[in-house]
C-alpha cells in the first residue's frame, strides 16, 4: 500500500502513466528507498519520514546537488515536497567496474574526496558544533553528561568552528563505498550532510563509515595527499586530529537517534 501511495503522490508531479510502477531499493536509519519505474523513465525516490533529528536541510541539499549535477558528479535532483519528507531524482545506473578488495577502495576512495574537495562551489557552511547542539538537544542529553563535556572540550581545544582557507572545502561527510554509483564520473549519491566544511573531517568520516583499518586509513590519507598535492605529513596531522571529532559527532547522532526511534518513517496511505 506504501508503494501505491507514493505512486499516487508522485502522478501529477512527474505526469506518470497507469503503468508506473515502483520497488523498495533500501531502508536506512531514517529513510525508505525506491526505483520508480513508467515506459522509457525511472527515477529514484526518497521518503524520509519524520525526520527532526538529523537537522539536515533538504531545501539546501536540493540546490547544492543541483550544482553538483550541473559538473556531472551527482545525479539531477527532480522534485521536492513542501515539506521536505519526498524527495525525487533522476535515476543512475551503477556501474562500478573495480574489484570489492579494500585496497582498490581505499585508493578509489582517496581520489573521489579529492575531486570533490577541488569543486568550484560554495554550498552552505557545516557549522558543526551548531548540529553538535542540535543533537544534544534532541537527544535529550544533560549538560553534565561525559559526552557532552567532551564534545565542549575539543570545541574549545580544536576550535571546530575557526574556516581556515587551507582546510575549508566542498565536503561530502559521509562518503560510504556505497554511495558511489559510478567511479570514472565520478557520481556519487546522498548528499545529505554536504557542506563547505573541514576537509580534515571529511577523510576521519570516510574512513569511520567505511569501517577501515589503522593501516587502511593511513594509506587513504597517503593517496589522498598525492592526489591534492599536499604534503602527507600535513594530511596525517591534520587527520589525527579529526578521528576524535568524527567519534564525538557519530555518539551525538546515534544518541539523537535513538532517542528518535519509533517514530513513522512510513509513506502515508493516500486513497
Amino acid at each position: 500500500m506504501q508503494q501505491e501511495s507514493l505512486i499516487k503522490l508522485l502522478t501529477p508531479v512527474l505526469a506518470l502513466s497507469d503503468e508506473a510502477s515502483m520497488s523498495t531499493l533500501q531502508s536506512g536509519a531514517i529513510n525508505k528507498v525506491y526505483r520508480l519505474h513508467d515506459g522509457d523513465r525511472t527515477f529514484a525516490v526518497k521518503w524520509v519520514g519524520d525526520d527532526v533529528f538529523s537537522g539536515i536541510n533538504r531545501l539546501h541539499q536540493f540546490v547544492l546537488q543541483e550544482q553538483l549535477a550541473h559538473r556531472h558528479i551527482a545525479p539531477e535532483p527532480l522534485w521536492l515536497s513542501d515539506d521536505g519528507r519526498l524527495w525525487v531524482e533522476e535515476w543512475v545506473e551503477p556501474n562500478l567496474s573495480i574489484s570489492q578488495d579494500n585496497r582498490d577502495k581505499v585508493q578509489v576512495l582517496a581520489n573521489i574526496l579529492s575531486t570533490i574537495h577541488r569543486q568550484p562551489i560554495t554550498a552552505q557552511p557545516l557549522e558543526l558544533t551548531r548540529r553538535w547542539d542540535h543533537y544534544i538537544e534532541s537527544a535529550g542529553l544533560a549538560s553534565v553528561d561525559p559526552l557532552v563535556h567532551e564534545a565542549h572540550a575539543l570545541h574549545e581545544s580544536l576550535h571546530l568552528d575557526f574556516n581556515d582557507d587551507d582546510v575549508l572545502t566542498l565536503c561530502h561527510n559521509d562518503l560510504s563505498w556505497g554511495h558511489i554509483l559510478n567511479v570514472s564520473g565520478p557520481v556519487i549519491v546522498d548528499w545529505e550532510y554536504g557542506a563547505m566544511g573541514n576537509r580534515y573531517f571529511d577523510l576521519a568520516s570516510c574512513c569511520a563509515v567505511n569501517e577501515f583499518s589503522e593501516a587502511e586509513s593511513s594509506m587513504l590519507c597517503q593517496h589522498y595527499a598525492q592526489a591534492s598535492e599536499i604534503p602527507s605529513e600535513v594530511v596525517f596531522q591534520h587527520y589525527k586530529l579529526q578521528t576524535q571529532v568524527v567519534k564525538v559527532t557519530n555518539r551525538l547522532w546515534q544518541a539523537a537517534l535513538g532517542k528518535s526511534r519509533g517514530k513513522a518513517i512510513e509513506p502515508p496511505v493516500v486513497m
